[in-house]
C-alpha cells in the first residue's frame, strides 16, 4: 500500500519494522534517529528516549536501530515492539539528518517501508531533489484510542541532528574534546550534572587515519569496543540480505595486547581466551556471537583506568566460518570512551584473506593514539608477525 504525506495505517502486529533506503554519496553522512515522546509533553523524558548511532536501543529493546551501509546504498531498519513501549509514550518520531554543510537534496529519493513480521504493509517515498532542509521527520508511530498507527510525515527541519534533538527535549553535551595532549583544566568546586548524550563522532577512514585522545580526570574509564556486521541469508529474509554462503558468516572480535611490563596477551573467542577486566590484560570479551544475529554484536571492554599499564592494543576481526567477502559483511567497529567522541571504523575494502587488523590503540605519554589500520592477513599468525607481538601459535577451536 502506497501512502501519501499525512496518510496513516493501523498497526495490527506487536512487532513493527520500518526500513529506510536510499543512496548516499561517499562524502555525505546520513543518520537516522528516533525519539520516544511522552503523552503529556510530546518531548523525550530523558536521554534514554533518544535512539541514534550512539545509543542504538532502549533498555528493554522495545526500539532498536540497525544500520547497514555500503558504497552504493544506505539501509537502516528500526524495529519496534509496541507491547513493550512504556505507557507514558504517545509517539515515536523517525527522523533523518545530514552532516554539515549538506541538505537532504544531497541524497537520492528516500524509500520507507513499514512491515509486520515478514510482510510489507505500507510504503512511501520522500522526493529529495528540491528539499533544502538538513533534517526530516520521516514518519511516526503513534497511539490513537489505545491502538498503534504509522503516519507518513515528510516534514523538513532546518537544523541538523543537534537542534533537531533539542527540539524534542534532548539535552546535548558539549561536543568539544581534547584530541591532542594538553594540560587538564582545574576542576570547578561543585560541578553540576552534565547531559550524557554526546553527538560527537569521528570516522577513521583513508582521509582521517589517526586521532589522539587525552584523558579527562584520573583515567579513561571503561572503553567499549563493539563489532557488528551484516546478518546472513538465514536471518530475517528481506532485511539486510546478502549472499554469504548457506551458513552465513561468523565474524569474531579479538585483541592483541602488549603491557608496559612487556607481557603480551591474546583476547579472542578462539581458544576461549576471553581475558580479564580488573587484572592483566585489563580487557574482557563479553562472549561470542556465532551468527551476527545478536542485537549488540560482539563487545570488548578495556579498563581505561589501567591505561598507564598498557603499551598498545591491536583490535582485529577474523572470519571463523563462512566465505571471506568483507565488503558484504558491512562490518563496523565502534569505540566508545567516556567524555570522548565516538570512533568508527568501517571494513569497506575486502579480499579473500580471513583476518583484518582494524585499529591500533597506542599509549603515547598517557594519551590514546587511535590509528586506523584495516589491513588484511591470511590468519592471526600473520597479523602477529606484522605487528611483532611474538605469540606461539597452535591450532585452536571454539567447540
Amino acid at each position: 500500500m502506497q501512502i501519501v504525506v499525512g496518510g496513516n495505517i493501523a498497526i495490527d502486529s506487536d512487532d513493527v519494522a520500518i526500513i529506510i533506503k536510499t543512496t548516499v554519496p561517499d562524502h555525505v553522512e546520513l543518520n537516522i534517529s528516533a525519539y520516544l515522546l511522552a503523552q503529556t509533553t510530546l518531548k523525550v523524558r530523558g536521554d534514554q528516549d533518544m535512539i541514534f548511532y550512539g545509543q542504538t536501543q532502549t533498555s528493554n529493546q522495545s526500539v532498536i536501530l540497525f544500520e547497514s551501509s555500503s558504497k552504493s546504498a544506505y539501509l537502516t531498519k528500526i524495529t519496534i515492539k509496541t507491547s513493550a513501549i512504556d505507557p507514558q509514550i504517545q509517539k515515536i518520531a523517525i527522523c533523518a539528518t545530514l552532516n554539515e554543510p549538506y541538505n537532504i537534496s544531497a541524497v537520492s529519493a528516500i524509500q520507507l517501508e513499514v512491515g509486520t513480521g515478514n510482510q510489507s504493509i505500507a510504503n512511501a517515498i520522500v522526493e529529495t531533489q528540491n528539499k533544502t532542509e538538513k533534517a526530516l521527520i520521516l514518519g511516526e508511530i503513534y497511539k490513537h484510542n489505545d491502538k498503534w498507527k504509522f503516519r507518513f510525515v515528510n516534514q523538513g527541519f532546518n537544523g541538523g541532528l543537534k537542534p533537531l534533538s533539542e527540539n524534542f527535549g534532548v539535552e546535548i553535551a558539549d561536543g568539544r574534546s581534547n584530541h591532542s595532549p594538553s594540560p587538564s583544566p582545574s576542576p570547578s568546586p561543585s560541578p553540576s550534572p552534565s547531559p550524557s548524550i554526546n553527538l560527537s563522532k569521528i570516522k577513521l577512514d583513508k582521509n582521517n587515519t589517526t586521532i589522539n585522545l587525552t584523558k579527562k580526570g584520573a583515567g579513561f574509564g571503561k572503553i567499549q569496543v563493539n563489532l557488528n556486521w551484516n546478518r546472513g541469508t538465514h536471518q530475517q529474509p528481506g532485511f539486510f540480505k546478502k549472499i554469504m554462503g548457506s551458513k552465513g558468516i561468523d565474524l569474531d572480535l579479538g585483541a592483541m595486547v602488549q603491557l608496559k611490563s612487556g607481557q603480551v596477551a591474546l583476547v579472542q573467542p578462539l581458544g576461549n581466551q576471553f581475558g580479564q577486566y580488573h587484572q592483566p590484560p585489563y580487557m574482557l570479551l563479553d562472549g561470542d556471537d556465532r551468527t551476527g544475529a545478536a542485537t549488540n554484536g560482539e563487545n570488548l571492554s578495556i579498563n581505561g583506568d589501567q591505561w598507564e599499564n598498557i603499551e598498545r592494543v591491536v583490535i582485529y576481526t577474523y572470519i571463523y566460518e563462512g566465505v571471506a567477502q568483507w565488503a558484504a559483511t558491512d562490518g563496523v567497529v565502534v569505540i566508545k570512551i567516556p567524555n570522548q567522541p565516538e570512533l568508527e571504523v568501517r571494513l569497506t575494502e575486502g579480499n579473500q584473506l580471513t583476518t583484518c587488523a582494524i585499529v591500533e590503540l597506542k599509549n603515547i605519554n598517557g594519551t590514546i593514539q587511535a590509528n586506523r589500520e584495516v589491513r588484511y592477513f591470511r590468519d592471526q599468525q600473520y597479523l602477529d608477525q606484522y605487528y611483532r607481538f611474538g605469540f606461539r601459535w597452535t591450532h585452536g577451536s571454539k567447540d
